[in-house]
C-alpha cells in the first residue's frame, strides 16, 4: 500500500489544463524579451536550453515554472552581462510596464513585492503547496482548524506589512498545526517526504529571491532536527547568505539613511518647536492657550507678568477659576456660542477688557481670541496687553481737556478784565500826552505832574504786560532759572526801601525783619526771588487800608553746604474768605469781582508767585481770615556762596570801592582779538594792580603758557586761527598741572544758552557777558583767593544797574566812565581805538556782506558787536548779533543786506559823535 502511495506522490499529474492562448504568448514575449536582453548569448548556453525546454511546456506548467525562468535570466542580465548591466530595479520596472497584467500570478507577483510583504508570501506559497499535496492523499479537509488556514493562506493582503515578527509567528504556528494534524493520519515519515518534496520544488522556483530562506522559518523544528530534509549544498547556501547579505548590506545603508535623516527631521522640527516656543515666551503680548473645555495648555511669560499668575499655577487648570465672575461669564458663553455656531462676538474681535489681580488691583487689557479647528475640536488662543498706561494717559488727556476749557474760559475773562485794565493807564498816557503838547511849558509845575502821571500808567502797564509774559513762560515750560552769588540782606533791604515809602503813602506801619544768622551771601536766582516778594508785598499793601506790613526772613534749616530760608509777608488787611482760598493760586484769578469797589490787576501774580517757588522745590502756604488779615509764608534751599564776606564800605549806593590791594600781584592772560576790548581789559587791571598778558588768539596762548606762570585766563569764545572753547580743550588736556588747573573765565557777546553750554563743555569755570562787568569780576577774582576756591563749573550772570551817567544821541558811556572812575586819558585811549579799528572792521564787514562772505559776516559782526557794547550803542550791537546769527545760514544773505543798511546810515554819525567828544575832552 505504502508502494503504491509513493508512486501516486511522485507520478506527474496528468490532468493538463488548455493553454490561454493570448496570456501563454504574453509569457513566451516576456521571456524572449529578456533573452534578447542579454550581450552575449555564448555565454548563457545552459539557460537557452532551459528556454527551449520551457517553452515546450504546457501553459499551466509555464505558469508553475515562471517564477523559476525569470530569475534565473534575470540572475544572468545584472550579474553576467557585459556589455548593459541592468540594477535589479530597472529590470524589474521595465518589466512591469511592459508586463504588468502578469502579476495576476501570485507566484510571479510576489518577485515585485516589497521584501516583508515577498518573505510573507512565499512562506504562503509553500504552505499552501504542503496543504495540496497532502489532500492528494487524504482527501479533501474537513477538519475547522485546517480549512481556516486555508482560507487565510489563499486570502490576498494588499499593502504593508506592519508586523513581520507577529505574522512569522501565525505562520509557525500554522505549519505545526498542519504537521501535527497530517502526521496523526498519515505517519511521520509520510509527512516529512511532503516536506521534503515541496522544499525542493520550492527550491528550484525561488531560490534566487532574496526572500528564500524565510521558508525555514516556517519548517517546524522536528523536521529540522531529525535531518529529514535534505538542505542546499553548502555552496548553494553560500551563494544564498552572500546575496542576502549584500541585500541586507543595502538595506541597512538605506536604513542609516532613512536614520539619519528622520534624525536630521527630529533634530530641524525640535529646533522648529524650540524656535515657536521661544517666540511665544518672548512675546510682548501675553499668550494664554485653551481647549473647548477652558483648561489651560500653555501660559507664556509675558501672561505671568500681566496677570501675575505662574505659568506652572495654570497649566491643566480651568481658565474660569482664574478670571473674574463677569469675564467667566463671557468667555463660557462666547466658546459655547462659537463652538455650536461658528460666531461670537468675542471671538476672533478685539476688544477691551479689565481683570482683577490676587492683590486686588485692576489690570486693563487689550484682548484678541483666536479660534483654531482640530479634528473634531476646537482650541482658543488668547492675545492680550497691559494697556493700563494707555487708559490712564486716556484719563488724563479727559481730564486735561476738561481743565483746558475751564482755563480757556478763565483766559475769556481775564482778557475781558485786561481790555480794560491796559485802556485804563494808556488813556492816561495818551491824555496827559495830548495835554503837554497843547500846553507852552509855562507852567513847569503842572508839566511835572502831567509827566509823572505819565510815568506812573507806564509803570503799571509795564507791571501788566511782564504778568503776562511770565505766565507765558511758565505754561509753556521755557523759563529758566539763573543761579548767581549775590547779597541777600542787600536785596531784602534795597526792596523794602521801596515798599516802606508805598506803605508809609497809604498811613501804613512797615517792618523788616532779618534773622541775624542769615548767611549774607547765598546762590540763587535774585531776580525771580526779588519778583516772587514784589508780588506778595505789592498785594500786602494793595489790600492793607490800616495797621501795618511785615518782611520776615529767618534761616529755618541749616546744612554744611546749604541752608533752607523761611519768608513770610504778613498784613493787617481784608484777607480772604476760606471759600476763596483755594482758588487764589489760579492763573487769572481775582477774589475781588470787577466793580464799584474793584481793586486793579492781572490776577497772575499769586499764580507766578507759586510757580516760580515751587520750580525752587519749595511751596507757597497762606493763612487768612476777613478782615484781620493774611499771611503768605513759604521756603527755598539755596546753596551758601564762597564768596569772601569782605566788608564793602559804601557812602551811597553807587559809591565804588577804592582799594584794590586784594587783588594786586596777580598775573592775567587775557585771550582776546579785539583792541579795543584788549585795551578795556588791560587798563581795568592796571588800575586793580594785576599784570595783563595779551594774545591774539588761541596758538598764541598756548605758546605763552609754556614759558609763563599765569592766576587767571580771561578766554574770548570767537577768535580767529584758534577759538576759546578749542583752546580751553588744549589747556585741559595738558599733562603739566600748573597749566591744566588754571581758573579761566569765558568772556562773550552771546547771551544765548548754547555758548554758554558750549563754554563749559570745554572746560572754562566763569561765564561773563561783554560789555564786562567790572564788579562781576572783581566778585570771581575774589573767590579765587578765597581759601575755598570755586573749582566747579559754573556761569556767573550778575545783574548790574548802573545808572547813567552821561546821555548822548547815540552813544551811552556811563558803563565805561563808572568802570574807570571817569579817568579822560583811558576813555580817550578806549575811543581812539574804537575809531581805529571798528571803522577798519566795518569795512570788512560791509564787503564780506555785498560778497556773500558768511563766514567773514559772521566773524566781523560778533567782533564789532562787543565795541559797540562797551560804547553803549546797544540798539546797534542787536543788529550786530542778528547779522551774525543769520550768517549761519546761505538762505539769509538777502537779510544781511537788509541790515548792514540800518547800521550805514547810523555809523558815520556815530564816529563823528565819538570825535565830538575827544575833541571837548582835549580842549
Amino acid at each position: 500500500m505504502i508502494g503504491r502511495w509513493f508512486r501516486k506522490i511522485i507520478t506527474p499529474n496528468k490532468n493538463v489544463d488548455f493553454p490561454k492562448n493570448t496570456e501563454e504568448k504574453k509569457i513566451i514575449e516576456l521571456i524572449d524579451f529578456l533573452w534578447k536582453e542579454i550581450d552575449i548569448p555564448s555565454n548563457a548556453i545552459n539557460l537557452k536550453t532551459k528556454i527551449s525546454y520551457f517553452k515546450e511546456l504546457s501553459f499551466t506548467h509555464k505558469i508553475d515554472s515562471l517564477t523559476e525562468i525569470y530569475l534565473l535570466l534575470e540572475e544572468h542580465l545584472i550579474e553576467k552581462n557585459i556589455i548593459q548591466r541592468y540594477s535589479k530595479q530597472q529590470l524589474r520596472t521595465k518589466v512591469l510596464d511592459s508586463y504588468g497584467e502578469l502579476r495576476k500570478y501570485t507566484n510571479f507577483k510576489l518577485i515585485f513585492q516589497p521584501l516583508k510583504e515577498q518573505e510573507l508570501t512565499i512562506c504562503k506559497i509553500f504552505l499552501s503547496e504542503v496543504l495540496k499535496k497532502a489532500s492528494e492523499l487524504i482527501g479533501s479537509f474537513n477538519d475547522s482548524e485546517i480549512l481556516q488556514i486555508k482560507q487565510y493562506l489563499t486570502t490576498q493582503h494588499d499593502g504593508l506589512v506592519t508586523n513581520l515578527v507577529s505574522e512569522r509567528k501565525k505562520l509557525l504556528n500554522y505549519s505545526l498545526l498542519i504537521f501535527s494534524k497530517i502526521k496523526d493520519s498519515l505517519g511521520e515519515n509520510v509527512i516529512a517526504n511532503i516536506y521534503l518534496l515541496i522544499y525542493q520544488k520550492h527550491f528550484q522556483s525561488y531560490h534566487l529571491l532574496d526572500s528564500f530562506t524565510a521558508t525555514l522559518n516556517v519548517i517546524p523544528e522536528e523536521i529540522l532536527s531529525k535531518d529529514l530534509i535534505n538542505f542546499p549544498s553548502k555552496q548553494q547556501m553560500l551563494k544564498m547568505l552572500k546575496k542576502q547579505l549584500h541585500n541586507l548590506q543595502d538595506i541597512n545603508d538605506q536604513l542609516s539613511k532613512e536614520i539619519i535623516e528622520r534624525k536630521k527631521i527630529e533634530e530641524e522640527l525640535k529646533h522648529s518647536e524650540h524656535l515657536k516656543a521661544n517666540i511665544l515666551e518672548t512675546a510682548m503680548d501675553g499668550i494664554i492657550l485653551v481647549n473647548s473645555q477652558g483648561i489651560v495648555l500653555n501660559w507664556n511669560r509675558q501672561a505671568e507678568t500681566i496677570l501675575e499668575v505662574k505659568r506652572k499655577e495654570t497649566i491643566g487648570r480651568s481658565i474660569y477659576s482664574l478670571v473674574p465672575y463677569k469675564l467667566r461669564q463671557e468667555l463660557k458663553s462666547s466658546i459655547y456660542n462659537y463652538i455650536h455656531t461658528g460666531d461670537d462676538l468675542l471671538i476672533n474681535r478685539r476688544v477691551e477688557t479689565s481683570v482683577q489681580r490676587k492683590d486686588k488691583t485692576t489690570v486693563h487689557i487689550e484682548l484678541t481670541i483666536i479660534a483654531i479647528k482640530i479634528k473634531d475640536d476646537y482650541l482658543f488662543n488668547a492675545f492680550f496687553r497691559d494697556i493700563t498706561n494707555k487708559k490712564t494717559i486716556d484719563n488724563e488727556i479727559r481730564e486735561a481737556k476738561v481743565s483746558a476749557e475751564k482755563s480757556a474760559k478763565a483766559k475769556s475773562v481775564f482778557l475781558s478784565n485786561m481790555s480794560h485794565e491796559i485802556r485804563t493807564p494808556l488813556n492816561v498816557i495818551l491824555g496827559l500826552t495830548s495835554i503837554i503838547k497843547k500846553g507852552q511849558f509855562e507852567d513847569p509845575e503842572s508839566d511835572k505832574k502831567n509827566l509823572e502821571g505819565i510815568q506812573f500808567s507806564a509803570e503799571n502797564l509795564l507791571v501788566l504786560i511782564n504778568d503776562i509774559l511770565d505766565f507765558s513762560k511758565i505754561e509753556a515750560g521755557k523759563l529758566t532759572l539763573h543761579k548767581t552769588d549775590f547779597n541777600i540782606h542787600e536785596l531784602i533791604t534795597n526792596l523794602s526801601r521801596g515798599f516802606s515809602i508805598k506803605a508809609e503813602e497809604k498811613g501804613l506801619t512797615y517792618t523788616t525783619n532779618i534773622d541775624s544768622k542769615l548767611p549774607k551771601f547765598i546762590i540763587g536766582d535774585q531776580f525771580r526771588l526779588n519778583q516772587i516778594l514784589t508780588n506778595l508785598l505789592g498785594n500786602a499793601i494793595k489790600f492793607t487800608h490800616k495797621g501795618e506790613v511785615s518782611i520776615n526772613v529767618y534761616t529755618k534749616e541749616e546744612e554744611k553746604d546749604t541752608c533752607t530760608i523761611n519768608f513770610a509777608v504778613e498784613d493787617t488787611g481784608v484777607g480772604i474768605p476760606e471759600d476763596k482760598l483755594k482758588n487764589i493760586f489760579r492763573s487769572f484769578y481775582q477774589v475781588h469781582k470787577p466793580g464799584k469797589n474793584k481793586i486793579e490787576g492781572t490776577g497772575l501774580g499769586l499764580s507766578i508767585s507759586k510757580q516760580l517757588i515751587e520750580l525752587q522745590n519749595g511751596y507757597l502756604n497762606v493763612k487768612s481770615e476777613p478782615g484781620k488779615g493774611s499771611v503768605f509764608e513759604f521756603s527755598i534751599t539755596y546753596k551758601k556762596s564762597k564768596l569772601s564776606t569782605y566788608i564793602k564800605n559804601q557812602k551811597s549806593k553807587n559809591q565804588k570801592i577804592s582799594n584794590f590791594s586784594h587783588l594786586s600781584g596777580l598775573n592775567v592772560l587775557v585771550v582776546e582779538d579785539n583792541k579795543m576790548n584788549q585795551f578795556f581789559i588791560k587798563q581795568l587791571f592796571s588800575n586793580w594792580n594785576i599784570a595783563a598778558d595779551i594774545a591774539d588768539h588761541g596758538k598764541i596762548a598756548l605758546k605763552k603758557l609754556e614759558n609763563n606762570t599765569y592766576d587767571l585766563i580771561l578766554m574770548d569764545m570767537h577768535m580767529p586761527v584758534m577759538d576759546g572753547p578749542e583752546t580751553t580743550i588744549n589747556i585741559r588736556k595738558s599733562s603739566n598741572p600748573k597749566i591744566n588747573q588754571i581758573p579761566i573765565i569765558a568772556c562773550s557777546a552771546d547771551v544765548f544758552p548754547e555758548s554758554k553750554k558750549a563754554a563749559i563743555e570745554s572746560g572754562m569755570n566763569f561765564y561773563l557777558t561783554k560789555p564786562i562787568s567790572e564788579k562781576a569780576l572783581e566778585e570771581i577774582i575774589i573767590s579765587l583767593q578765597s581759601p575755598s576756591p570755586l573749582l566747579q563749573k559754573k556761569a556767573l550772570s550778575p545783574n548790574t544797574t548802573i545808572s547813567t551817567i552821561s546821555t548822548r544821541t547815540f552813544c551811552d558811556f556811563s558803563s565805561l566812565e563808572q568802570t574807570f572812575d571817569n579817568d579822560p586819558d583811558i576813555i580817550k585811549s578806549i575811543l581812539n581805538i574804537f575809531l581805529e579799528e571798528s571803522t577798519k572792521d566795518y569795512k570788512t564787514l560791509q564787503k564780506a556782506i555785498k560778497d556773500k562772505d558768511l563766514l567773514t559776516s559772521q566773524s566781523m559782526a560778533h567782533k564789532l558787536k562787543s565795541s559797540f557794547k562797551t560804547l553803549g550803542l546797544n540798539r546797534e550791537a542787536e543788529i550786530l548779533k542778528e547779522i551774525e546769527h543769520s550768517s549761519e545760514n546761505i538762505t539769509s544773505q538777502d537779510k544781511n543786506s537788509l541790515l548792514i543798511k540800518k547800521l550805514d546810515s547810523d555809523f558815520p554819525l556815530i564816529i563823528q559823535e565819538i570825535k565830538t567828544l575827544l575833541t571837548e575832552r582835549n580842549s
